[in-house]
């Protein structure tokens, strides 16, 4: 039967046809059952008849009957030469030379064959190279030998400027991206994607010059991208297709050409290896039992793996040495992808859940307490968490005024924006930018915080390091009401809320003792609204920095209000942190004494200054201090400030009398003078 213009002619020789009759029964479709599979993209085996056959013979422990064509009868060495020009895009290439070619329909069971697999009939010729492709998974093309006006092919680049029409009547624009088999003087082919018209096989073909090729799957991928056309061919080579298989697909082709194409063989030009490296993995019968969970038999695991193409060279009672076959040396290279290939076939179902080994050491088992600790203590306060991209790009920092590390920046090789050029070195972009968005979304009462990581480009990879440090970092933001706008009258956020929940953070670190602050140096915040939280250690450690968004940077941004954010260096509070045991004590039997002090002081002089030297002017009865008045204007010469703290003095074994607090009073007075003589005390 033919098809024409959508409408199926049946055969004129088909007898007895009645209107009405199962079209099936005619076409002999009656009882075909198609099998639709779906091939990763690390699978172009299982692209192909063979390599279905081959994991459906290893599902059901079956040895797969297939002895491929090694050679075809061949009158005379053709008068033809194929040439790879760059070895990156080609490792093999082989051109079948036949003559005396019969252009007519295929026979029906190959046309019938290839109509169950979704492809449409054309004739002999195109047929069966549809048909071998699909049956070994090996793409092939066919080319009017007459058209190309020589015998001559070779695989290269684009040059600049060139362009192709290919079989869809389509003009081209390459790049030097594009992979071309050509003659001398033009492209002829887009290599593994789609052949050329000018050299295409029609009706009155009458020599061949056949194609077959290994064609690297990363040049593949980016020739057929460089011009935006995707095909059946280039799927597969994309995946890495068998080298050892390109010849004999080649000759089963010929084979076929010469049943049902008339045609005379001439030979095949070749170039190139058709063998990669042997790829020989040593497997540990113990491994298999510790990353799997559960007890295999080594002959079991080496049936499974013998089923599946892979040849045992030696073997004892701890391990076994195999030799991965050709069609699998795209994605079987190690230890851990035989054990995948054991576990799929053995059967998930049959692995049962087991608890972890004890693998993990006390300080990762700590610093995973830790973290869960971090994230409760941000969501027992109100705070969403967030998850952002790990890719940033200038404009963002440029907005949020956040400078990259040129020397440290890990960049994208092929960025698809420029929006996504980098790993990020700051979460904090990635944070404003959900502020943004979540701004212009009407939602304005926000508290989010997410745990992250940061990336930093340390030097060359090698085998010990790859090249990029990994920082975990805590940020995040708040801005809006602390509560939900409703009758109620609420209070915005600002620096102390912040504040207030940073200490939360400290104290549940046990570093509350051993912080201080210290005016933040960063152009993104706010410099009289920001602080630096310094570790008090043998060398002073930066911790983060917390503080309003500067205004140029909010306005930049185009946010509608203040935004407070902050950012956290996790790794350094883990390698500093103290963890220690609850301890409790009793509550003290005696009142406590409480004793206000006002004096004038350089406005220079911060709050935690000078409550560092009022506890250490005192005795152990000091218990805390804060402060509660500060005046600025009429009456205090400029350049000073008044300030007045209220001091809280106790005893825990009995009550404290006046003249003992006079005393502790003196002593900070004194300790005041000390640290700075232009104080003056006021009544």
């Amino acid at each position: 039967y033919q098809q024409e213009d959508g409408i199926l002619i049946l055969n004129r020789f088909l007898k007895d046809l009645k209107a009405g009759q199962d079209v099936k029964e005619v076409l002999n479709l009656k009882n075909d059952t198609v099998l639709h599979v779906a091939p990763t993209a690390n699978r172009g085996d299982e692209m192909s008849i063979i390599g279905i056959a081959r994991e459906i013979s290893a599902i059901f422990n079956r040895r797969l009957n297939f002895s491929p064509l090694q050679n075809i009868n061949n009158t005379e060495s053709p008068d033809f030469k194929v040439e790879i020009k760059n070895d990156d895009t080609c490792k093999y290439y082989a051109i079948g030379i036949l003559k005396d070619i019969k252009i007519q329909k295929a026979p029906e069971w190959i046309a019938q064959r290839l109509i169950a697999s979704g492809v449409r009939s054309i004739n002999n010729v195109v047929d069966i190279t549809n048909y071998v492709m699909l049956e070994y998974g090996q793409p092939l093309h066919a080319f009017d030998l007459d058209k190309l006006c020589e015998n001559y092919l070779c695989v290269r680049r684009s040059n600049e400027g060139e362009k192709l029409v290919t079989l869809d009547e389509t003009e081209r624009n390459l790049t030097p991206e594009s992979i071309l088999i050509a003659t001398q003087k033009e492209p002829v082919a887009l290599a593994g994607v789609m052949g050329g018209f000018t050299s295409e096989v029609d009706d009155n073909t009458c020599s061949l010059a056949l194609e077959s090729a290994y064609f690297v799957p990363s040049s593949t991928r980016k020739s057929s991208r460089s011009v935006g056309l995707r095909t059946e061919a280039c799927a597969r080579f994309e995946r890495g297709v068998d080298i050892e298989a390109v010849k004999p697909a080649l000759l089963r082709a010929m084979q076929l050409l010469v049943a049902h194409a008339d045609a005379k063989v001439v030979g095949i030009a070749e170039t190139g290896n058709d063998k990669l490296p042997d790829i020989e993995i040593t497997l540990r019968f113990a491994q298999i039992k510790r990353i799997l969970g559960v007890e295999i038999s080594p002959n079991t695991c080496l049936e499974i793996l013998e089923n599946l193409g892979f040849e045992v060279l030696g073997k004892n009672d701890i391990a076994a040495r195999l030799l991965v076959p050709s069609y699998r040396q795209n994605d079987v290279t190690r230890e851990i992808d035989l054990i995948e290939e054991i576990s799929r076939i053995y059967g998930y179902d049959k692995i049962e859940p087991t608890l972890p080994s004890k693998t993990q050491t006390a300080e990762v088992l700590e610093e995973t307490k830790i973290l869960a600790k971090i994230n409760g203590l941000f969501l027992g306060h109100g705070f969403d968490e967030i998850i952002t991209s790990s890719l940033v790009g200038t404009p963002l920092l440029n907005r949020t005024g956040i400078s990259c590390d040129e020397e440290q920046a890990v960049k994208v090789t092929n960025p698809q924006s420029e929006d996504h050029t980098m790993l990020r070195q700051s979460l904090i972009p990635n944070v404003i930018q959900v502020i943004k968005h979540n701004f212009d979304q009407g939602a304005k009462n926000l508290f989010l915080f997410e745990l992250g990581r940061t990336f930093f480009f340390t030097g060359t990879p090698d085998s010990k390091n790859t090249g990029v440090e990994e920082k975990r970092v805590l940020a995040g933001a708040i801005s809006g009401n602390i509560s939900p706008d409703t009758w109620i009258k609420t209070r915005e956020t600002d620096f102390y809320t912040l504040k207030g929940t940073i200490e939360s953070l400290l104290n549940l670190l046990n570093l509350e003792n051993r912080i201080e602050y210290k005016p933040a140096d960063a152009p993104y915040l706010h410099p009289g609204r920001s602080a630096e939280v310094i570790l008090l250690h043998k060398q002073p450690v930066n911790l983060g920095r917390f503080g309003q968004l500067h205004p140029d940077t909010q306005s930049k941004c185009k946010l509608s209000q203040p935004v407070y954010i902050f950012e956290f260096d996790i790794e350094a509070i883990l390698k500093y942190i103290t963890v220690s045991t609850t301890r409790y004590k009793e509550l003290p039997a005696y009142p406590a004494v409480q004793r206000d002090i006002a004096f004038i002081t350089p406005q220079d002089i911060s709050n935690q200054e000078i409550s560092k030297t009022l506890k250490k002017s005192a005795s152990n009865l000091f218990k805390n201090t804060e402060i509660f008045d500060i005046y600025q204007g009429e009456h205090i010469q400029q350049g000073f400030k008044s300030v007045a703290y209220r001091i809280t003095f106790q005893d825990t074994l009995t009550t404290l009398t006046d003249e003992r607090v006079d005393a502790e009073m003196a002593k900070i007075r004194k300790g005041l003078k000390q640290f700075c003589s232009e104080i003056t005390f006021r009544e």
